[in-house]
């Protein structure tokens, strides 16, 4: 079940499965996580406030990189 997760909390995450934060790339406020896949560069914008990340963009991010217990990573090794 994903959860809330402070931005940094989640950015640490990330960098074990080899996801990178440009901070750079987006609108106002917004950011994106990156990461080379199938031979191309796969981007997810997220907010970035210094606070609490919510569930919806956790989940999506774990979506969109292949971080779900569909794809062999269980919510106890993605948080762990």
């Amino acid at each position: 079940m994903d959860r809330t997760l402070k931005f940094n909390v989640l950015k640490r995450i990330l960098g074990r499965y080899g996801i990178h934060w440009n901070a750079g790339k987006g609108k106002g406020s917004h950011g994106s996580f990156e990461k080379l896949m199938d031979g191309g560069m796969f981007t997810y914008p997220i907010p970035h406030h210094g606070k609490d990340v919510p569930q919806p963009y956790i989940r999506g991010v774990r979506k969109k990189f292949k971080l779900t217990a569909d794809d062999g990573v269980s919510d106890d090794e993605f948080y762990g």
